[in-house]
């Protein structure tokens, strides 16, 4: 089996520390085994190799970050740079594509795809070890992993499985994307998995895919390509249009960290960086990389978090709310005065 680690998400949620200068993977925030802090991207690394997964690893960011993953990965592992960011799907199948080309994978291989940005215990990485058994057993086309909802999420995709058989693995019935509390709580009754984004098939199996979308199956006339390619997510290309797919539960930890609520309960300290919380100041949040000092004073439940990019103030529980500003000062930077 060889798994393909997809780096290329920016986090405009955890802005401004992840933003057009730096990808949330690089954040040096998260507390290491041995004291002090690694990335998201370098906990990741570390735990597959560790579960004996790094010799078939292949990393996929954008090109301009190919130096900046070499550095926090210490160069371990192969790094492929995407010309542009078009979507999971399509840097699946581009990294797909290279191992094929470069001899390093065949067509009836097991190609595991899995995200950079996520928090999990040792356990969820040795899984990984039984995708191949276990498509094999079910006849299944595609694999997803699925961890048990802890409260009913806004910021997480669904999926619903029938009733678990003994081996450890049920049939896929449908799929929710990011629903409200409402549906969520719903969703979780019908004892619905929250999708960790990990998905496993054969390479054959994506390489039918490319074709249903006349895309091209070699990675130079794909790589050439790429620019004039729309964002295509492998959710909605692939696991979504699946009628063999099958979830495989994890019980054990697992969170995305995409938001400032979800990064913050991982943190080592409530405070990073120069300034402080004073006064009643539960469950808020500094960190600051600038020089100069910010203090936060009897206020509770917030984030204040200031990087080179600009100064972010906000309610935990609004703090996602970023991305929604960020995009529409994007678009009328983009149209013009």
């Amino acid at each position: 089996m060889h798994t393909v680690l997809l780096c290329g998400g920016s986090g405009q949620r955890l802005w401004p520390l992840s933003g057009s200068i730096r990808s949330k993977m690089f954040l040096q925030l998260l507390p290491a085994p041995g004291g002090g802090t690694e990335s998201m991207l370098g906990r990741v690394c570390r735990q597959l190799s560790q579960a004996g997964l790094d010799e078939s690893l292949l990393l996929v960011a954008h090109q301009e970050q190919v130096a900046l993953t070499q550095r926090y990965t210490g160069s371990h592992y192969p790094v492929l740079g995407e010309p542009c960011k078009r979507g999971t799907f399509t840097a699946a199948a581009l990294g797909a594509l290279h191992l094929l080309a470069a001899g390093k994978a065949q067509p009836e291989d097991i190609i595991c795809i899995a995200p950079a940005d996520m928090y999990a215990d040792d356990d969820f990485f040795r899984q990984f070890h039984q995708f191949e058994a276990i498509l094999a057993d079910s006849e299944a086309e595609l694999l997803l992993l699925g961890t048990r909802p802890s409260y009913p999420s806004e910021q997480y995709g669904y999926i619903v499985p029938s009733q678990e058989d003994a081996c450890g693995y049920a049939p896929v019935l449908s799929f929710a994307e990011k629903p409200d509390k409402v549906k969520a709580l719903e969703l979780m009754q019908e004892k619905a998995l929250w999708n960790c984004g990990v998905f496993a098939a054969r390479l054959s199996f994506l390489l039918e895919h490319l074709e249903r979308l006349d895309l091209p199956v070699e990675f130079a006339a794909l790589n050439a390509l790429y620019p004039e390619l729309p964002v295509r997510s492998f959710d909605k290309e692939v696991a979504e249009r699946s009628t063999k797919a099958i979830v495989v539960r994890h019980e054990g930890e697992w969170s995305d960290l995409g938001s400032w609520d979800t990064l913050t309960a991982r943190l080592p300290s409530q405070v990073i960086g120069v300034g402080g919380l004073w006064g009643e100041c539960g469950d808020s949040y500094l960190i600051n990389e600038l020089e100069v000092p910010l203090h936060v004073i009897g206020v509770s439940g917030i984030v204040a978090i200031a990087g080179p990019e600009g100064i972010l103030i906000a309610d935990k529980k609004d703090a996602n709310t970023i991305k929604d500003i960020l995009m529409e000062n994007e678009r009328r930077r983009q149209d013009g005065p």
